[in-house]
């Protein structure tokens, strides 16, 4: 009873989008009726500018620290001692329910979305090597794309092979503690499919040769 609560908490807090909330405080609008419609950080920037977006970031960051932070701390409570149970996999479990809920937002008629910043997030409390790897192909991406979707897709791609790659090697040459790499990788994978079946107008976007492409010094663009 104690981890369905926490994993349903995880839920409502991912739930609370950050790009809806801040857009409404700062600007008194709503992010959805503009550029892309698509409730993210991307649509923000474009729309709104970089404080706007940077106060999305805060709040993301925000509720990345509460859901894992206070997962690990609900893993301390005496209810759980001898169960010898892995918090890294607890850990992923809350993080899916938080992205989770980003994409399929309660209180947004269940509208939200893509899902990335949270992850990514979340992954930086959980994995911070596996986090700076997955940033550098990102910016890697997106540099010689110039599509945020491109890279968010190979962000997505490569969670599962650079957590394994770096559980594996870690256990093997650093002494790490990581444990049950492989169900590590396969609590990852619902979170990884999630955020990228969730590009899937980007990918049309793509196809059709559409896609908006991203730049710093521009905003106010559809995404």
């Amino acid at each position: 009873m104690t981890l369905t609560a926490t994993f349903l908490a995880a839920y409502i807090v991912g739930s609370l989008n950050s790009a809806i909330i801040v857009t409404f405080l700062v600007k008194r609008k709503d992010i959805r009726d503009y550029g892309s419609g698509n409730a993210g950080l991307t649509n923000v920037y474009r729309c709104f500018g970089p404080f706007t977006a940077i106060m999305t970031v805060i709040m993301d960051f925000a509720k990345g620290i509460v859901i894992i932070c206070g997962t690990r701390l609900v893993m301390r409570l005496p209810v759980f001692e001898g169960f010898g149970l892995d918090v890294f996999s607890v850990c992923m479990i809350s993080a899916f329910f938080a992205v989770f809920g980003h994409c399929f937002p309660v209180f947004y008629k269940f509208k939200g979305g893509k899902g990335i910043l949270v992850a990514a997030l979340c992954m930086l409390l959980t994995d911070p090597v596996v986090f700076l790897c997955e940033a550098v192909l990102f910016v890697i991406m997106v540099a010689a794309t110039k599509y945020i979707s491109i890279g968010s897709m190979a962000a997505c791609v490569g969670y599962p092979i650079f957590t394994l790659f770096w559980q594996t090697l870690s256990n093997a040459y650093f002494g790490g503690s990581y444990e049950n790499i492989w169900l590590h990788v396969a609590l990852i994978l619902p979170m990884f499919l999630v955020c990228f079946l969730r590009h899937f107008s980007n990918i049309q976007h793509l196809w059709s040769g559409d896609e908006k492409k991203f730049y710093f010094h521009k905003k106010g663009e559809e995404e």
